[in-house]
């Protein structure tokens, strides 16, 4: 057998492992998934452990550093947990068009081509995905929460400091009931609730 084959032979296999382990993974996602979902209706207990082990801790420090990190990621970027260094929008890494609208529609589009994937607000992510909430000001500007581990959730308004309160300073326990109306402070009023995602490792921003 020449080199040229057994270089050819050897890539096979590495393709045919890589693939396996990737189905092997897809399954066992389910499987987690479809365990969480059959406790779920034994108690609140369930719920809580499965959002503790997946969702991101609440660290403000990682990104309220008063300098790069916290000027130059945004909303998107910290319900995403990336720190690209720049302003991402939804769409952009996963090539879809920029939104022309500002409306749920366009932006629930947008956050899937990057990887998002929809799910109901009162149903689990898979394993072991999170879950975040995108909003939006129609015709102005859009905004995203994530749920943090303990339960609670938390958002990071543009340059901002990340902050785990809503807008008349109440810790935010659902984004669907939390306070989004910023206009007293010249901000955005969110009125429109789009729905929850689920934000896995395959995410990516841009």
């Amino acid at each position: 057998m020449s080199q040229e084959a057994k270089a050819r032979q050897s890539d096979e296999r590495v393709t045919e492992r890589n693939g396996f382990v990737k189905r092997l993974i897809r399954c066992l996602r389910r499987f987690l998934t479809w365990l969480a979902e059959w406790l779920l209706p034994l108690g609140p207990f369930w719920r809580w452990l499965w959002v503790r082990l997946c969702s991101p801790s609440c660290n403000p420090g990682a990104w309220n550093d008063n300098n790069g990190i916290q000027f130059n990621n945004n909303c998107y970027n910290y319900a995403c947990n990336i720190q690209p260094g720049t302003f991402a929008q939804p769409g952009t890494a996963g090539g879809y068009n920029t939104p022309t609208a500002v409306n749920c529609d366009e932006y629930t589009k947008a956050a899937k081509s990057d990887g998002l994937i929809e799910v109901d607000c009162d149903r689990l992510c898979p394993f072991c995905c999170y879950k975040v909430a995108l909003v939006v000001a129609p015709g102005d500007d859009f905004h995203w929460y994530r749920q943090e581990n303990n339960g609670t959730w938390s958002h990071k308004p543009g340059g901002t400091p990340a902050v785990n309160t809503d807008a008349s300073g109440n810790p935010i326990t659902d984004p669907r009931t939390a306070d989004r109306d910023y206009s007293g402070v010249g901000g955005p009023n969110y009125t429109a609730f789009c729905g929850c995602f689920c934000v896995c490792s395959c995410v990516t921003v841009a």
